[in-house]
């Protein structure tokens, strides 16, 4: 599992017209990330300008990248 912190650079949120999925574009130092994932409670919280975590996982090997706000401290375990 790896993490990485980045900021949103662009939200796109669908209307009634198209695929019912959210998409993030994320500014990190690896590059930029495209996160195309269902809407949520959680992840509609998140702008442009956020400071977002982004959770890499391999499940079957397929990967997967979760998104989530960045709280301060949250990697300092």
């Amino acid at each position: 599992m790896k993490t990485l912190i980045g900021k949103v650079i662009k939200v796109f949120i669908p209307n009634d017209d198209v695929e019912q999925k959210i998409s993030f574009q994320v500014l990190t130092e690896e590059g930029v990330y495209e996160i195309k994932t269902e809407q949520t409670e959680d992840n509609a919280n998140i702008y442009k300008d956020d400071i977002v975590m982004l959770t890499f996982r391999n499940i079957s090997e397929k990967e997967f990248i979760d998104i989530e706000l960045f709280k301060e401290g949250e990697l300092d375990e």
